[in-house]
C-alpha cells in the first residue's frame, strides 16, 4: 500500500478491505455448518487498482495533518451474534467505525462507503420505529410508547437497525438502554449522519469516540432517518426516563 497517501486514506480503504473480509469468513461459517477453521484468502489483501484511486483521491483538507494518535478504529466483527446463531444473517453487519479527534468520521463513510446507496424515503402515512429485538425491559417499553409509533419492527444488531432507517423502512431507532458500546454505534453513526440522518443518546447528545471514553453508550441511544425531526422526537421522551440515564 502506497506510504505516500495522507494516512486517513490508508484508514479507509483498510477499513473498506476488513470489512469486506470478515464478511466473506462469517459466510463460510455460516455455510459450513460448525465454527470452525475457514480458508484463508491473502489475496483479499492485495492493493487493486481501484485501492490506488482511492490512495490517490484528494484527501479532504482538515484529515491531511490527521496523526496516528488522533485516530480510534471502533470495531464489532460481527454484530448481531445471537440472530447469526438462529440463521437471521439479515440481522448482521460487520461494523469498523473510524473516529478522527473523537467524532465518528462521517467524510470517510460519505466518501468511501461500501453501501452504494442513498437514503430512501421513509412513509408518509405511518411513523415506525424499531428496536431491540431480545433486549427490552420496563424502561425501553415506556420510551417507546412516549413516541406513539404506528409499528416498532424489533430486530437485532444495532447496525441492522441503522440500515432499516437509510432504507427508508424505519423513521427511527430508539433504544433506551445501557447495553449498547461503542463500537457498535461509531461505524452506524457516521454512515447514518453522512446521509442525513441523526444519531445521538436520547438525550439529543452526540457520543464521543475518543481513546479515553467510557465502553458503553451509558445514555442509551436514539437515531433518525434523513428528513425526520430529530430533536423533535427527542423531545417527546419523558423527563423521568431521562433521568434514568444521567452523565
Amino acid at each position: 500500500m502506497s506510504q505516500s497517501a495522507p494516512l486517513v486514506l490508508r484508514y479507509w480503504l483498510l477499513r473498506v478491505t476488513a470489512a469486506t473480509r470478515a464478511g466473506k469468513i462469517i459466510k463460510d461459517v455460516m455455510s459450513s455448518g460448525e465454527l470452525g477453521v475457514v480458508q484463508k484468502v491473502p489475496s483479499d489483501w492485495i492493493v487493486t487498482e481501484s485501492d490506488l484511486e482511492v490512495l490517490s483521491s484528494n484527501c479532504p483538507p482538515e484529515y491531511v495533518e490527521t496523526k496516528p494518535e488522533d485516530i480510534v478504529v471502533w470495531v464489532d466483527p460481527l454484530d448481531g451474534t445471537s440472530e447469526y446463531t438462529q440463521g437471521l444473517l439479515d440481522h448482521v453487519t460487520v461494523l469498523i467505525g473510524i473516529a478522527v479527534n473523537g467524532r465518528a468520521d462521517t467524510m470517510g463513510s460519505h466518501r468511501f462507503r461500501s453501501w452504494r446507496f442513498s437514503a430512501s424515503r421513509t412513509p408518509a402515512d405511518k411513523f415506525i420505529v424499531t428496536t431491540t429485538r431480545s433486549h427490552s425491559d420496563g424502561i425501553v417499553v415506556k420510551a417507546l410508547e412516549a413516541l406513539k409509533p404506528d409499528e416498532i419492527v424489533r430486530v437485532g444488531g444495532a447496525g441492522h437497525k441503522v440500515l432499516l432507517l437509510l432504507e427508508g423502512r424505519a423513521h427511527a431507532y430508539v433504544f433506551a438502554s445501557k447495553g449498547c458500546k461503542k463500537w457498535d454505534t461509531c461505524a452506524p453513526e457516521a454512515i447514518l449522519e453522512a446521509l442525513g440522518g441523526k444519531l445521538t443518546d436520547i438525550h439529543g447528545n452526540n457520543y464521543g469516540y475518543g481513546k479515553d471514553v467510557q465502553y458503553p453508550d451509558a445514555q442509551g441511544i436514539f437515531a433518525t432517518a434523513k428528513g425526520v425531526d430529530h430533536a423533535l422526537l427527542v423531545s417527546k421522551i419523558p423527563q423521568e426516563l431521562l433521568d434514568a440515564f444521567p452523565y
